[in-house]
């Protein structure tokens, strides 16, 4: 259900069960979740890819699963999303380390919120995110997709592809500004992959600290973003990644954090 290869300071987790298009379920939502912890949890990872095998990222939830379920439907998903479900996406929305997505193929339903989750996302052209909640099976969007697809282009773009299931393609999702970039088909992990390793070279302090900062911005007033802001730069001028970066500036060379620590 997962794959998991490491290169250098980078994890790359690949949902691989190309058979039902990486579908999601419960047994493989579990795993997604053990390996992106034990990432966090390995000192030599600073950054993690996420893509798919096969032709698709992710079709979403996998259907022939909920319809094998004994009992009310309702009661089952409830549980479902309460201990497997909710748990991935503020799992990945909390993660200290960067994620970037790779997405492959097309992302479907739950897919699109799991792509989306990641810090930066790219896409292949040959790519789409479709959203068949509502006119294709009544329900309503889950995944972390409401917040996530409202926040990456505006109300009215969001409640259109939900209500009408359009697809969105890659090159249009990029340039609405929903993901960071549209690349070809050919060109995609290997973009990626550069992509998180020079992630993985940056002060992780410095990361965390500016994904926090940034989460809070899409909550707070101007006033306590500032606070924030304040408190975060305060600490991370008595860091040692902004030593490493004075030495590297008047040395004239890259900074290397990864040599130097972190705080």
């Amino acid at each position: 259900m997962i794959e998991v290869s490491d290169n250098g300071h980078v994890r790359t987790i690949a949902l691989n069960d190309p058979a039902s298009f990486n579908s999601i379920t419960e047994e493989s939502a579990n795993a997604l979740l053990d390996a992106l912890r034990a990432a966090v949890a390995d000192p030599q990872i600073r950054a993690v890819l996420l893509t798919g095998n096969g032709k698709f990222f992710c079709a979403g939830g996998n259907l022939k699963n909920f319809m094998a379920q004994e009992g009310p439907l309702d009661d089952y998903v409830n549980q479902a999303i309460e201990n497997t479900y909710n748990p991935l996406a503020e799992y990945m929305m909390a993660m200290p380390i960067p994620v970037v997505s790779a997405i492959n193929g097309p992302a479907i339903g739950a897919g699109v919120g799991l792509g989306l989750n990641a810090d930066i996302v790219l896409a292949s052209k040959s790519a789409y995110f479709s959203l068949p909640f509502v006119p294709k099976l009544g329900v309503v969007p889950d995944m972390g997709c409401s917040w996530l697809v409202t926040r990456g282009l505006n109300y009215n773009q969001a409640l259109a592809l939900f209500l009408t299931g359009e697809a969105l393609t890659a090159k249009d999702a990029a340039r609405s500004g929903m993901i960071w970039k549209c690349v070809d088909d050919s060109d995609l992990m290997a973009e990626a992959s550069t992509l998180a390793a020079n992630l993985a070279k940056l002060s992780p302090a410095a990361i965390r600290r500016t994904k926090q900062a940034l989460r809070s911005a899409c909550e707070s007033n101007f006033a306590s973003q500032l606070k924030l802001e304040q408190q975060l730069q305060t600490v991370s001028f008595g860091g040692n990644a902004f030593q490493e970066g004075l030495r590297s500036f008047k040395e004239r060379r890259e900074a290397d954090f990864i040599a130097h620590g972190d705080d």
